[in-house]
Order: structure tokens, then C-alpha cells, then sequence
């Protein structure tokens, strides 16, 4: 597929931007080795920048360059998406605990107006949409701990994240749902400033897309 450049963004990232899409939603699988002139030739771009940005993706832990034998998109196995999910049901585990602890009305209400893009998203049985919005709640729940470098944290890992929510919800698309309730129940007891409920109710969200994700991966299979 051609590549369209925009003037106002390097290069490099903006490749990196359109390969990661297609990891997080597996057009690129999980596992798939990737040639350099195969997809410089797809996009329509050199091979120069095409490097820069594979080295980009391989620090946000979707790609590995394997010595003599290239790079390919980095696997998903049960030990790997549980080994991630129990990172991610820290971080955010303290994301909910210190978001109650330092976060404001406004921070709550901005999480509320994201929970109901959430139902609606739901309601349309819209993943992508749902995804975009997961995102806007999880990095204004990391806004409102006051916490720039749990923030960090979480930005950092969000490429990871992104592609094990796609396999869990992708696997679940008649369940985005139930999927809203654990939002719904986390920020209730985040307004009556219950911190350790609500995080434990974000870790239980966490643990069942874990679940999920590997359902899908098991079906696919991607998990080998």
C-alpha cells in the first residue's frame, strides 16, 4: 500500500505510527517475520527511515531483530501476556489508587464523559472506537494522580497494552458490555474515594482481558 507523507511529521515516526496500527490490530502477526524491501516497497519509502522506525517499534516491545535472521513482530504466548499483565495490573492498579488519592471533581467528571463514549461504543459493538476511548480513560486516570512519571510509565507500555486489549476484545465483541462495567463500578467507588476498590476493580479488568487475550491468541493459533 502507498505511504502518504505528511510534511509536518518526521518520517520515521509516522511509518512507525502505521506499522504499529497493524501489529496492535494483527494485520502483522504475532510471530511474523518482516522484510525490509517488502514493505519499503508497500509503503513507498526508503529503506533508511523504514530502519529508524522498526528500531522505534522494537522499543516499544513490538519488534525483534533477531542476529542473521532479520526482525519479525514479537510473539504472544500464554507466559507472555500473563508476564505483561501482571505489570500492567500494577501500574494501573496505582494509577486507580493514587487517582483517588490526588485526582479533583473535574478529573472525575472528565472519566465519566469517557465512560459514556465507552457505553456508546459498546452499544455499536465498535472496537476501534472503543480502543481509542479505553486510551482517553487511562491516560486521564494517569493525568489525575499528579504522577508525571507514572504517566510516563504508562505511555511507554501503551503499545503493548494496545495489541493484548485488540485480542482480548476482539475475542469478546458481543461483550464490550460487561466489559463497561468494570469502568462503571471502578469509578463509583472512586468518588466515594474507596482508592483500593477501585483498583482492585481495575486489576479484575485486567486478569479477564488476560484471559481473553489468550482465548483469541489459542484460536488464532498465534500462541504456540
Amino acid at each position: 500500500m502507498a505511504f502518504e507523507f505528511k510534511a509536518s511529521k518526521g518520517l520515521a515516526q509516522q511509518i512507525a505510527e502505521h506499522l504499529k496500527s497493524r501489529i496492535i490490530h494483527m494485520d502483522l502477526k504475532p510471530g511474523e517475520r518482516l522484510f525490509e524491501a517488502k514493505l519499503a516497497a508497500e509503503m513507498n519509502v526508503s529503506r533508511p527511515p523504514l530502519r529508524e522506525a522498526l528500531r522505534i517499534l522494537e522499543t516499544n516491545g513490538l519488534l525483534e531483530f533477531m542476529p542473521r535472521r532479520g526482525v519479525r513482530v514479537t510473539e504472544m504466548t500464554e507466559k507472555s501476556i500473563y508476564g505483561l499483565n501482571e505489570v500492567l495490573k500494577e501500574i494501573f492498579g496505582l494509577v486507580a489508587l493514587k487517582g483517588v488519592e490526588n485526582g479533583t471533581v473535574e478529573d472525575y467528571e472528565k472519566l465519566k464523559s469517557i465512560e459514556q463514549i465507552l457505553k456508546e461504543c459498546a452499544d455499536a459493538e465498535d472496537i476501534t472506537g472503543y480502543l481509542n476511548a479505553t486510551a482517553q480513560f487511562t491516560f486521564s486516570a494517569c493525568r489525575a494522580t499528579r504522577n508525571a512519571s507514572l504517566e510516563k510509565v504508562a505511555h511507554f507500555l501503551w503499545p503493548l497494552t494496545s495489541r493484548l486489549q485488540y485480542a482480548s476484545r476482539i475475542s469478546q465483541k458481543k461483550g464490550l458490555k460487561k466489559n463497561v462495567k468494570y469502568f462503571e463500578r471502578s469509578l463509583d467507588y472512586y468518588k466515594k474515594g474507596n482508592a483500593s476498590m477501585a483498583a482492585k476493580i481495575m486489576q479484575d479488568l485486567l486478569e479477564n482481558e488476560a484471559k481473553n487475550a489468550i482465548k483469541y491468541m489459542l484460536e488464532k493459533g498465534y500462541n504456540k
